[in-house]
């Protein structure tokens, strides 16, 4: 069987014919040739002429004072055209991306190990490295908060002129009390996971230059070029015409690209341009791009749930803490999505759960993919196997007794109106032959000595998009050309996920067209409007229905001119195949272009701008009770693993995932997601992580942190797609971006638990951890 015919089997249910003309079918995507060919033109290969070098003087340490910079002994170094403080930024000095907490270069103080104090400006990167050797910067250190308890302390070193505690969030659901009083039994147990960087394979990069017009271009790569842009005219003191922001093909996002560094690297370029007049170019090593890039929160939960003994829910009390670091970026908003699903996909009547985030000396964590949700459901979902252990029961049979059903009320009493969660884990359990694994492997662990195998699995929910972290909306602008081509363009963007590729159908779907007739042109602030952030899995389910209303304009403009030709009602028309025709009837039909050419000559206006804002969601702040968003998108994974008990490696042998997706758009894009995001998740259960020492950060290169490669790669995944549709999203869809590296911890670590006999509560589940859990567990044993 061929590769494509074995795609198209795995997603047969959705290639199957049905009302749609080209969404649920194999498209490719639009980049893919030019990706094969290797066409994308990054940042670095815009980089023409004579340009200067730019590069960040960085702290040594985690937290000091300065008491003073010296930059003269690097003025004098040939080749060196200007060193910039913070005293030559000429607006703001302010590079935080949400909360203006954060100088784009330090003024008095240091606060993280990296932090950025001067800018060096030269003609060469070795002259430039050179010169960054003679800066000469005092330095007073200070005491290093590097544990957020110990930060939470009233007597607590500050981080910033404010409470080390960012915010305080809540739920509060029913009485939890009467909840625990009700319980026959109680599980209390504390969960940790680690920083974890997103690692796009390109690092940050910008190259800026003056137009003979005053204006500064700045070439980039990003996520957000709204965000960026905004905060550029700032930090140059500009007018908002005299900035223009452009993103270059752009190598990996992940998250870290939607924060703090894009700014920072389109400031460096931009600053050096207006310094000088001349083109600047700005680059991130690897070790730079690890060390400063916003990370994945680390995590401390504290969970203490009560249980009748048939296996119902009914008290959950819940403490988290997470450590961003030295810096807000999007902390406050990660601890916010991380405790509205800190009880996992279960309906509960008793809630009472306080997140907290907490500034530290370590370096800042912010967007990652999956943005708190991960930690949450990693915590969750070991507790459920945790109470199945006490109580005696199967795993599945506990989370089929408690998940949410359309009728359920979640944490913050919100109710649930669709099957999506109940169908994937049924799906799921049935693919995965979970009982009849999980016998075999317990009968094979009982004979073998050395290689134990195990099953797990999590369940997920996913409030989409923004909900309360912000204004969700989007703009896409579309444009037919004479020759009947469309092309379409946005401030959201592509950074590798095929996002786009959605749009590019939602568009041809709506008029009738290949998908090969539409065409994206890159992100550009100076054509487009804003479109809000590329986060939170946003472009298919708010960015297409932005395409869809810009569609369903030119659809409305072509179908007048088409019912004046063909003498029918515009309501009669059918656009399909290229052809517009009269109930579907070809005879009665004009072709697509020639519709366009003639609507053309007729002056009808064929360039539009679509628009859409999702509903506004409402919930209390002081209970944490209400809607905070609008819909979810539901999982279910199994893992199987094979453990070594003699060295503690961990092998992912198979991954059986299953999501509701609301409405498919995009089948291959969406087997990519779940396959990339299962490995990405998957690092994130056994190797990935952050080691600060004394807030230093230890290994910030590729040699000590440890990616998931093809080799550490499942044998299989088998992706199930699942269709509940949603309320907000273009034709039913649901977010799907993030959702698949959410749940690998968990259902790694549940597949471990089962093999080995013991729960791992800390991750990552690297060789010295796991083989630990065992030695101990044989010593209690003894």
């Amino acid at each position: 069987m061929s590769s494509e015919e074995e795609i198209l089997k795995r997603f047969a249910a959705i290639e199957q014919a049905r009302e749609f003309y080209i969404i649920g079918k194999k498209v490719s995507r639009v980049d893919a040739l030019d990706a094969v060919l290797g066409r994308p033109m990054y940042t670095g290969d815009l980089v023409t002429g004579d340009f200067l070098f730019v590069k960040a003087v960085r702290s040594p340490y985690a937290h000091a004072l300065i008491k003073g910079i010296d930059i003269s002994r690097a003025l004098k170094q040939r080749g060196i055209e200007a060193v910039i403080t913070h005293r030559d930024i000429p607006g703001e000095n302010d590079a935080g991306s949400l909360i203006p907490d954060r100088p784009l270069l330090a003024v008095d103080k240091v606060r993280h190990y990296g932090e950025a104090v001067a800018l060096v400006v030269g003609s060469g990167i070795e002259t430039v490295e050179e010169a960054i050797r003679l800066v000469d910067v005092e330095y007073e250190p200070l005491p290093v908060v590097k544990d957020p308890f110990e930060a939470m302390k009233p007597d607590a070193p500050r981080i910033q002129n404010r409470d080390n505690i960012v915010t305080h969030f809540k739920i509060r659901k029913g009485n939890i009390e009467e909840g625990f009083s009700k319980a026959d039994i109680i599980v209390e147990n504390t969960y940790k996971t680690q920083f974890m960087d997103g690692l796009p394979l390109e690092t940050e990069v910008a190259y800026a230059f003056p137009e003979k017009d005053g204006r500064i271009t700045c070439i980039s790569s990003m996520q957000n070029p709204f965000d960026v842009y905004n905060k550029v005219v700032k930090i140059l003191g500009v007018g908002p015409e005299d900035v223009r922001v452009i993103q270059a093909a752009t190598g990996g996002g992940f998250g870290p690209k939607s924060d703090e560094t894009p700014i920072d690297i389109a400031a460096y370029a931009c600053l050096a341009v207006k310094k000088t007049g001349k083109p600047a170019f700005a680059v991130f090593t690897r070790e730079e791009a690890t060390t400063v890039q916003s990370k994945r929160h680390a995590f401390t939960i504290r969970h203490k749930t009560g249980a009748t003994r048939d296996g119902k829910l009914v008290a959950w009390k819940s403490e988290l803490v997470a450590d961003t670091g030295a810096y807000i970026s999007k902390g406050h908003l990660v601890i916010a999505r991380a405790t509205f699903h800190c009880t996992g996909p279960y309906e509960v009547p008793h809630v009472w759960a306080d997140g907290y985030c907490v500034l530290t000396n370590n370096t800042i964590a912010g967007s990652t993919r999956g943005f708190g949700a991960p930690q949450a459901h990693f915590a969750a979902e070991l507790q459920m196997d945790a109470l199945a252990k006490k109580l005696g029961i199967d795993p599945v049979e506990i989370r089929a007794r408690n998940i949410l059903r359309p009728g359920s009320l979640t944490a913050t009493s919100q109710r649930i109106d669709d099957a999506g969660l109940e169908i994937c884990f049924g799906k799921v359990v049935e693919t995965a032959r979970w009982h009849q694994k999980r016998r075999e492997y317990e009968e094979l662990n009982r004979t073998s000595s050395r290689i134990k195998k195990g099953i797990g699995i999590a369940l997920l929910y996913h409030g989409n998009t923004l909900g309360p972290e912000g204004e969700d909306f989007a703009t896409v602008h579309v444009r037919i050309e004479e020759d009947g081509s469309v092309v379409v363009q946005t401030g959201l963007t592509e950074y590798g996920t095929g996002a786009l590729t959605s749009l590019v159908i939602i568009v041809a779907e709506i008029l009738g067209i290949p998908a090969s007739w539409v065409r994206m042109e890159r992100p550009d602030t100076s054509a487009v409007t804003s479109s809000g952030p590329t986060v939170a899995s946003r472009t298919t389910v708010i960015g297409g229905r932005a395409a869809a209303d810009a569609a369903t304009q030119l659809r409305g403009r072509l179908a007048e001119v088409a019912a004046g030709l063909l003498g029918c009602s515009p309501d009669e028309l059918v656009f399909k195949d290229g052809v517009v025709s009269v109930g579907g009837d070809r005879r009665r039909g004009i072709g697509f272009r020639e519709l366009v050419s003639e609507a053309s000559r007729r002056g009808v206006e064929l360039r539009v701008r679509g628009y859409y804002i999702a509903p506004p969601t409402r919930w209390d702040p002081e209970t944490g009770q209400g809607a905070p968003y609008n819909q979810y998108t539901f999982g279910a994974l199994v893992s199987e693993v094979e453990v070594d008990t003699e060295t503690g490696l961990v092998v992912v042998k198979r991954m059986t995932a299953a999501y509701d997706a609301g409405r498919v758009i995009n089948p291959l894009g969406l087997l990519a997601v779940i396959e990339g995001g299962s490995i990405q998740g998957l690092g994130h259960a056994l190797t990935e992580e952050i080691i600060h020492e004394n807030g230093v950060v230890v290994n910030p290169s590729l040699h000590g942190y440890i990616i998931p490669t093809a080799s550490e790669a499942p044998e299989w995944i088998e992706p199930i797609a699942v269709e509940s549709p949603g309320r907000i999203g273009a034709f039913g869809a649901k977010a799907m971006g993030e959702i698949p590296v959410v749940l690998p911890m968990a259902s790694i670590a549940n597949a471990v638990a089962h093999a080995i006999g013991v729960f791992i509560r800390e991750t990552p589940l690297k060789p010295e951890r796991v083989l630990k859990a065992i030695r101990e567990a044989e010593r209690k044993e003894r």
